[in-house]
């Protein structure tokens, strides 16, 4: 799993952003103080996945930020289009390489095919921008921020989806506050450490959108959650 925000808030300096995100250098970990949380998907799209996820979105009308993967994109256009109709859309690699981000050259390369793949696939560049393993390297935030227009987001809620999941809900559910950004998964990545099959967060979405209406908080995208009021 990647690093929990604690460990990598440790030593740094937070500080709120002028509309009331919660930033670590330039990333954004955490949404303002309003009645709504972000949850975000990452690794897809995938076929086995993604359908039962948008299905359970739409059944709350509930709205997500999905952080695609180019080469997901890629294999499954159709699907990706599906998603990016219904919801908002960030970039996440073009493959999960976490080396990339230690080599801006690499890193440069790889957001460029990204940004030519989401243009030919889905009409649009990303604006949205999550590191693979939530890592960021030698990159920075506020300087892609300025030079490509590219948010970055990180997460203030997770759980090890490979726990099930009733340890998913468990985990997260007490960090479904005003302002959060949850990250699950609706995809594998090939060459991870532990591949975890996404079916127990397919049956733990239905469950957290119960929790989150019974909170009074809406689902929101990343760029909803985090626009001006």
């Amino acid at each position: 799993m990647p690093p929990p925000v604690s460990a990598l808030c440790s030593g740094l300096r937070l500080y709120h952003a002028a509309r009331g995100a919660l930033l670590l250098g330039g990333v954004v970990m955490h949404g303002p103080q309003r009645p709504a949380v972000a949850l975000t998907f990452d690794d897809g799209p995938d076929p086995a996945w993604t359908p039962p996820i948008l299905d359970a979105l739409r059944a709350r009308g509930a709205r997500a930020t999905f952080f695609l993967l180019g080469k997901h994109v890629e294999a499954h256009p159709e699907l990706a289009r599906e998603v990016a109709r219904e919801h908002e859309v960030g970039c996440h690699s073009y493959d999960h390489d976490r080396a990339m981000v230690d080599d801006p050259a690499h890193f440069a390369a790889d957001l460029a095919r990204c940004r030519r793949l989401f243009e030919d696939v889905l009409g649009r560049a990303p604006t949205l921008y999550r590191f693979p393993w939530g890592h960021r390297g030698r990159m920075k935030p506020r300087q892609l921020a300025q030079t490509e227009g590219l948010t970055c987001v990180h997460w203030s809620a997770s759980a090890e989806e490979h726990r099930g999941a009733d340890a998913i809900v468990h985990a997260i559910t007490p960090r479904l506050v005003p302002g959060a950004i949850v990250l699950l998964h609706d995809g594998l990545v090939a060459h991870s450490v532990r591949p975890v099959p996404r079916d127990e967060t397919v049956r733990a979405v239905p469950r957290l959108l119960l929790v989150l209406a019974a909170r009074g908080l809406a689902a929101v995208p990343v760029g909803e959650l985090l626009a001006p009021a």
